[in-house]
């Protein structure tokens, strides 16, 4: 992957992407702002720069803010909240552009397979899998076969994957190692 250098257009391509009023974390910015501010783009490119080359954010950067929403109108059991968590506009940003490198970087190099379609993005990654179910099961239905089938939940796999196997799949696709140290120092933090 060629070095990172961030720039006032991945800025603006990052807040464009965005939705207006998704909640903010502590900054209390929404990116509705950030799209009317051009003029902040260019600073920001330099700030994220400046942080991507000293491989660390401060703290405004990565501290969250985390809501807990009740699952069912029983809010008196602490088990049945959600918590949501919402990290600052400013770091859905620079994560936003740091993506969208890293997936360019990935493309370009064939590096996923078509099949990963529940790992790209603008991809329905459930709806083919899905489809194929409905089809095989009425052919089964049809033919009046026998079927027997496995499928496997997987709603929380990207809380159990460990950090240090994230870090180790970004050296093994070469992403530049700038990147991969601020990443990992961000997940540090």
């Amino acid at each position: 992957m060629d070095p990172v250098i961030i720039t006032a257009v991945d800025v603006a391509e990052a807040v464009r992407r965005a939705p207006n009023w998704k909640s903010p974390g502590l900054d209390g910015l929404h990116h509705y702002w950030l799209k009317g501010f051009m003029v902040c783009h260019a600073v920001l490119a330099r700030q994220f720069q400046e942080a991507l080359d000293q491989k660390s954010l401060p703290s405004l950067f990565t501290t969250e803010i985390t809501h807990l929403i009740p699952k069912d109108e029983d809010s008196t059991d602490s088990s049945k909240y959600r918590p949501i968590t919402c990290p600052p506009t400013i770091y859905k940003t620079l994560t936003s552009i740091l993506s969208a490198r890293i997936i360019r970087h990935l493309n370009s190099n064939q590096v996923m397979l078509r099949a990963q379609n529940g790992c790209r993005g603008g991809r329905r990654g459930t709806k083919e899998p899905l489809l194929i179910d409905a089809v095989v099961g009425k052919v089964v239905k049809r033919n009046r076969q026998t079927l027997s089938a496995v499928w496997k939940d997987c709603k929380k796999a990207f809380d159990s994957v460990p950090y240090t196997w994230l870090k180790r799949v970004l050296e093994l696709y070469n992403v530049d190692y700038t990147v991969r140290d601020f990443l990992g120092q961000c997940m540090g933090q």
